[in-house]
């Protein structure tokens, strides 16, 4: 009897990332619940762990060819959550209202200057500030609703990044936050400038369009979008947003230098076929990593663990353990 391939394999082992992100969503869900008193956060909470959990769960037991799709599916799902459920305030329909939360970035500044932990701080607290640090980027790779639209765009294989475009998501990142300061200290903006809510039975399908935050959170994710696929059509590179414009990387390159889940690969069985590098939508030179021997620690990793299922010797995996190494190790156009 022929032996059975690595990727027929599957035992407990194989859901043990599952098991961990199951754990700690539906804790934070039933923590908050309980600390807030708020069945919001147990909805929210549950919803978002489900949805990754799927497309996690799903990933040993796909084939190495389809273990994409399982990313995509969570990648959408949650996505598709925290736009139409938080941003568009969807969520809350159930008990009779619609609250749009401008997610965005600077509706993070907002709430936070506000002196409010809740809706977008806490959403930054976890996914973008802390969780960088335990998941890498992994929302980059799974969670981001962005990304999920993009990442259906026809231009999968980059050719390299464009030298000193990267600055631009840091121009982007101070002019956002500028913004956001000079309307809160300049001209007495409060939170409850652009928030609010609207009663379903009173016209809310209407009323909505008033809301301040909904126009910022919609009006913001078509400006991200367009320029995303104008510049995805241009670089012939579905991620160049992600690369070059995005002001979240800002937060999420601090966590994600120093993440304990990363990629790892085995120098001794590697043949050097580059596989792992042409697969990369962000163009990390995964091979050099394993060739020094050392965990792919480039901050621009989206955990999308491609390269993983893209090598023919099956020698790269997720392994987490605390290490401080960093180096970025990046592939660029010539």
């Amino acid at each position: 009897m022929e032996e059975k391939s690595k990727e027929s394999e599957l035992d407990l082992k194989d859901f043990q990332s599952l098991a961990i992100m199951l754990g700690i969503f539906y804790s934070l869900a039933i923590g908050l619940w309980l600390i807030f008193d708020s069945t919001f956060y147990l909805a929210n909470f549950l919803i978002i762990g489900t949805a990754l959990g799927l497309g996690i769960g799903l990933w040993p037991v796909f084939s190495r060819e389809n273990k994409d799709i399982a990313r995509k599916i969570s990648q959408v799902l949650v996505g598709g959550y925290m736009f139409f459920g938080l941003g568009l305030g969807l969520i809350y329909a159930f008990s009779g209202v619609i609250t749009p939360e401008n997610m965005q970035f600077e509706g993070f500044w907002f709430w936070l200057l506000a002196g409010s932990f809740a809706a977008a701080v806490l959403h930054y607290l976890i996914a973008k500030i802390i969780g960088p640090f335990l998941f890498n980027r992994g929302w980059c790779g799974w969670a981001c609703w962005t990304a999920a639209v993009l990442d259906f765009l026809p231009w999968k294989d980059s050719s390299g990044r464009v030298k000193g475009w990267g600055k631009l998501r840091y121009v982007h990142f101070a002019l956002s936050t500028v913004l956001v300061f000079v309307l809160v200290f300049g001209f007495g903006y409060t939170l409850s400038s652009v928030q609010g809510s609207v009663d379903l039975a009173m016209g809310g399908a209407v009323s909505i369009f008033k809301i301040p935050g909904f126009w910022w959170f919609l009006l913001g994710n078509a400006g991200y979008y367009l320029s995303g696929i104008f510049l995805a059509g241009v670089l012939k590179d579905n991620r160049a947003f992600c690369k070059y414009l995005c002001p979240i990387a800002c937060f999420l390159k601090i966590g994600s230098s120093r993440a304990i889940l990363r990629v790892e690969g085995d120098s001794e069985e590697c043949i050097s076929c580059g596989s792992c590098d042409e697969v990369c939508p962000m163009d990390i030179r995964v091979s050099k990593y394993v060739e020094e021997g050392i965990r792919v620690s480039s901050s621009e990793c989206i955990l999308c663990q491609k390269c993983i299922s893209a090598c023919p010797q099956e020698i790269l995996e997720t392994t987490d353990r605390l290490d401080m190494d960093h180096v970025e190790y990046l592939q660029y156009r010539e």
